[in-house]
């Protein structure tokens, strides 16, 4: 029996192969959800994601989960971009009725919330 690879392994292993550009990311992804069905362990999908994106990250490729109230212009866009300031960033945009106006970027290890209700209530606690 083949000793199990633990979870930050399987990850570099992604990883490299995603850096390395010979592969398709799509083709990656189906050689790592096959391994996980063979060895009964998609719960650990989201975990070994996160562990991906991490370590995209430290190579300077980031991978941005952006909410905003409008689907964001293409100007908007290069700014987040720039603000994150990575070699190469991809953003998942979603748009969320339930804010009011701003954006919000979660990042590996890192949030940003520039969202109207996270400055009115950082307003509110500097007048308590």
């Amino acid at each position: 029996m083949a000793a199990r690879l633990s979870r930050r392994k399987i990850a570099i292993f992604v990883t490299n192969k995603l850096l390395a550009g010979n592969h398709q990311a799509l083709e990656v992804m189906r050689e790592l959800a096959a391994y996980l069905v063979t060895e009964r362990r998609t719960r650990e999908l989201d975990l070994i994601v996160r562990d991906i994106e991490e370590m995209l990250a430290e190579s300077g490729v980031v991978v941005a989960d952006v909410a905003s109230a409008r689907p964001l212009s293409e100007a908007m866009k290069t700014e987040v971009a720039a603000m994150l300031g990575a070699s190469s960033v991809q953003l998942r945009e979603s748009v969320d009725e339930a804010l009011l106006g701003g954006i919000r970027i979660d990042t590996p290890g890192k949030r940003f919330d520039g969202t109207i209700r996270h400055k009115l209530t950082a307003l509110r606690a500097k007048q308590l």
